[in-house]
């Protein structure tokens, strides 16, 4: 090797290393930890079915991505048959197991930086949240991660450049916005940290629920519907610009949008997004995408794919136009491709890498599964994604932690409070007019005129009157509002408090 180099080498060389990369063109290592828990430690809750087959089906995604992944869940028989890899890797979702986990993924980031990559982590979790004395956390096994745990061990400890956390569970709002219900003014004991992630703007979050809203499995997808509605995304569905990137905004709008046809307000997930400060990306698909099934933009319809075994990898409805580009599992052998409307099916070959849905013939169905939930969920997908529904998706606009955050209430909490407020004014203005007509009683005097007297009086009736009928309004309207408060029935979202941009009160919701 020459001991120097040209002039205009050495020149050009110190030039490219004054220039700093951007940082989504500087080489990235990407780390995924996935937890699945079926049965939380709270035995009170009930124990969901699917928890594990969707860390498993994450497990496949991010190996087919490249991802040093880490896999915490307990999968039953079922499970470990479809999915042998993830189940021959699984560690149980145990505290002690978690320690281990992030302790191994610490070193891995630490390595990764060393050797000039940037870490990228990607936390998942699916199973149970849960909120007690107005704490919110998500279970394991055997213990409860606490908004303080919790970013103990991702932003602390595991200490990636970029860390998204994509959680699939009740209450997963509260994760990030630290309150529980009733909207009283507290401490952020147990959600200051968790409330430092939500203002960490290296940190995304993309969480099912924004609010104490129940999350949904569904049994023909064998999975939460969330869950596999982001899945279906990232595996290239939500890339409506095609350029191997699913950014945060392409991902919500895509759920927002396969729910938008859902007219039960229940079964219907809700998505919050929030983007990191320096990059709206969220996956950056293109080392997967050599393996890829290509849907041109004339074949605009609702589809479906399924493994061999019968796994349903992703669902996705293109627009008129709208191309896409799928990332394939490696190891995935055989795919069925089908068209919902008419269940036409189309076989996909484990090779070549590219495949082409114009090149394929079409078939009848292998079979007819239908879940439980099938009258509301079998609408899932019913709408066209395209650029359209990515450009008309407005991030929420939340409160700031620590500033009033989110208020979880119910509709007739709400007519409760309003009922109680109408019936404390009337009682205001009924006391002030008894006040009024004592005043006028007051007036009296032995050397008024008889005339002058009795019109007083006459005036003091009609104010008494107005103020008994006041006084029956307010007591009518406490009464209500009581009962109000006492009635279940659906919830709706307040959101109180103060922004990026400003003050916000917004409530949405359905009677």
């Amino acid at each position: 090797m020459p001991r120097l180099l040209p002039r205009a080498a050495v020149i050009a060389a110190v030039l490219l290393a004054a220039l700093p990369l951007r940082a989504e063109e500087r080489p990235q290592a990407l780390f995924a930890i996935i937890l699945g828990v079926n049965r939380a430690v709270d035995t009170e809750l009930e124990p969901l079915s699917y928890a594990d087959d969707d860390a498993a089906r994450y497990f496949d995604l991010f190996r087919a991505l490249g991802a040093r992944t880490y896999l915490l869940t307990s999968p039953d028989g079922n499970t470990s048959r479809l999915h042998s890899q993830a189940a021959a890797e699984a560690r149980a979702p145990r505290e002690r197991e978690l320690e281990s986990a992030v302790t191994a993924l610490a070193d891995d980031v630490r390595l990764a930086r060393r050797r000039g990559v940037r870490p990228v982590l990607y936390a998942i979790y699916a199973g149970h949240g849960n909120l007690k004395g107005g704490q919110g956390y998500l279970t394991l096994e055997d213990a409860r991660l606490t908004g303080e745990r919790l970013a103990e061990l991702l932003t602390d400890r595991i200490a990636a450049d970029r860390t998204h956390l994509i959680v699939d569970a009740c209450h997963s709002y509260f994760l990030a916005y630290g309150r529980g219900p009733g909207g009283q003014r507290r401490a952020l004991a147990h959600f200051s940290h968790l409330g430092a992630l939500a203002r960490d703007r290296r940190v995304g979050l993309l969480l099912s629920t924004s609010s104490a809203r129940e999350s949904h499995e569904w049994e023909a997808f064998q999975a939460g519907v969330f869950s596999h509605e982001v899945r279906s995304g990232l595996y290239g569905a939500a890339d409506v610009d095609a350029d191997g990137r699913v950014s945060y905004r392409e991902i919500a709008a895509f759920v927002e949008q396969a729910n938008a046809a859902i007219p039960n307000e229940r079964y219907r997930p809700r998505v919050l997004a929030r983007p990191p400060r320096d990059s709206g990306q969220l996956l950056d698909l293109r080392s997967g995408l050599s393996r890829r099934l290509e849907i041109e933009g004339d074949r605009s319809a609702h589809y479906l794919i399924e493994d061999g075994r019968g796994v349903r990898l992703a669902d996705f409805h293109n627009a008129p136009g709208q191309a896409l580009s799928l990332v394939r599992p490696a190891a995935s052998g055989r795919l069925y491709l089908r068209r919902v409307r008419d269940r036409t099916e189309f076989v996909i070959p484990a090779a070549p890498e590219v495949v082409r849905l114009d090149s394929l013939e079409a078939g009848e169905p292998r079979s007819t599964a239908r879940g439980a939930a099938h009258e509301s969920f079998e609408r899932l997908f019913d709408r066209p994604f395209d650029r359209d529904a990515v450009a008309s998706y407005q991030f929420p606009r939340l409160p700031l932690s620590g500033q009033e955050p989110v208020r979880s209430l119910r509709w007739n909490e709400v007519g409760g409070l309003a009922a109680i407020g109408l019936g404390a004014a009337a009682g205001l203005a009924g006391g002030l007019t008894t006040l009024s007509a004592q005043g006028l009683k007051n007036q009296d005097s032995p050397d008024d005129p008889h005339r002058q007297v009795v019109r007083r009086n006459d005036e003091i009736d009609r104010r008494n009157n107005a103020a008994i009928a006041l006084y029956s309004v307010a007591g009518a309207a406490v009464v209500g509002g009581l009962v109000l408060l006492l009635f279940p029935e659906r919830d709706i979202d307040a959101l109180v408090g103060a922004s990026d941009d400003g003050a916000v009160f917004a409530v949405r919701g359905a009677f």
